[in-house]
């Protein structure tokens, strides 16, 4: 599978506190029936207040969800609600095969889990961004080898000439049918009471007779199975030249990858790590994400934020590329919680002129939130991911 970069980026600043229904949705249009869309939801989801509960978070495309290969969903669970009131920060992706060429709707709902567990109090987009990424993506099918053709090609024609094989039998069959039919109603017709009379010789078929006229048209028959595929037809002639395109970027991927390993960083506001990447155009955007250990410790109704900058400035088109980590209750008098989760934070930045970019990923404190014991890179590897595509569909 491979993209031919049609993509577009819906971002949300809006908080939701709906337990069933649409949340969100984001206009696509696409440009092929033959492709698939790619789709993920980042931002901030939480249930509360409810034992044994569950909420689902899920895509639709036009209203209805993805049936090939399947749906693409998310799950929260809870077994005990006392003092817990957790948003985090969810990833939820996929892809969706069946979607005809045109413009698409696609939808981020939340509802409930259908397997028995109570209706959760569901809250989305909490102190931070969401945005639903859409990108189309082509199918690359590999054609069938000349062997393979030729040996179904050979399969139908053995197929015709069992049919054909059999066809003549049957006529043959009937043919000697309608003669004995003949001979025996000859012998019933001219023999009289107490005598005796041997069937004759069956005579020689007669000359067929004129062609009779054309009876009408018959309903129309089932379409036919499709048959093996031709030979390729001669080249056609070179079309006419088409107006020249804008000028894009240069050719091929440009992306780049920083790792780290083992950050173990416990700085609460701040510079974390920085990968630093070319831009070859000012016409593109930049794709960036994070994944890497998250957590805050010791502290009630508190929260961190951690984000993106580029050249030490957050994303202002569309917006900031964000997460956020809270708790209600993680010190005493409750218990003390030091839970450290991998986290992966997404998004798309338009409007870099083409040069040397700073990509920076900060902790600081949430807005109008006290601030937590934070760190990041715990005890294993921290990847910033930046690539260079494409802008969005208008």
């Amino acid at each position: 599978m491979c993209s031919h970069l049609n993509w577009k980026e819906c971002t949300f600043t809006r908080a939701e506190g709906k337990d069933t229904g649409e949340l969100y949705s984001c206009q696509f249009m696409k440009n092929y029936t033959q492709t698939a869309l790619h789709v993920y939801f980042a931002g901030n989801l939480r249930i509360a207040s409810c034992d044994n509960c569950c909420s689902r978070w899920y895509f639709t495309f036009n209203g209805a969800e993805c049936s090939s290969p399947g749906r693409i969903d998310g799950a929260y669970y809870m077994a005990t609600a006392a003092g817990k009131n957790l948003h985090r920060h969810r990833h939820i992706q996929g892809h969706c095969n069946n979607n005809h060429k045109g413009r698409v709707r696609v939808g981020f709902w939340v509802g409930n889990c259908n397997n028995g567990h109570a209706l959760a109090d569901a809250y989305i987009g909490w102190t931070t961004m969401s945005r639903i990424f859409i990108e189309e993506k082509v199918v690359v099918l590999c054609p069938r080898s000349p062997q393979k053709v030729q040996r179904r090609q050979r399969n139908v024609q053995k197929s015709v000439m069992r049919v054909q094989s059999s066809c003549f039998a049957y006529l043959n069959l009937v043919f000697f049918c309608v003669l004995v039919a003949v001979a025996v109603s000859s012998s019933s017709t001219h023999c009289g009471r107490g005598s005796c009379c041997v069937p004759g010789i069956p005579g020689i078929p007669g000359s067929p007779g004129p062609q009779g006229q054309n009876g009408p048209a018959g309903p129309q028959g089932p379409a036919g199975r499709e048959g093996p595929p031709g030979p390729a037809g001669p080249k056609g002639d070179q079309g006419a030249r088409g107006v020249q395109g804008p000028q894009g970027p240069s050719g091929g991927l440009n992306w780049k990858q920083c790792v780290f390993n083992h950050l173990n960083d416990g700085k609460d506001a701040g510079l974390i790590a920085q990968c630093n990447f070319k831009k070859s155009s000012s016409a593109t955007s930049l794709h960036v994400f994070w994944s890497g250990a998250l957590r805050i410790y010791n502290c009630n109704g508190c929260c961190m934020r951690w984000f993106f900058t580029f050249n030490d400035a957050e994303c202002s088109a569309p917006l900031p590329i964000e997460g956020v980590v809270y708790m209600a209750t993680g010190a005493h008098p409750n218990a003390v919680k030091d839970l450290h989760r991998v986290r992966h934070i997404e998004g798309v930045c338009n409007k870099h002129t083409a040069g040397n970019i700073r990509i920076g990923f900060h902790v600081g404190n949430c807005r109008g939130i006290k601030g937590a014991d934070a760190y990041t890179g715990w005890n294993s590897v921290s990847r910033i991911y930046v690539e260079e595509i494409p802008a969005p569909q208008s």
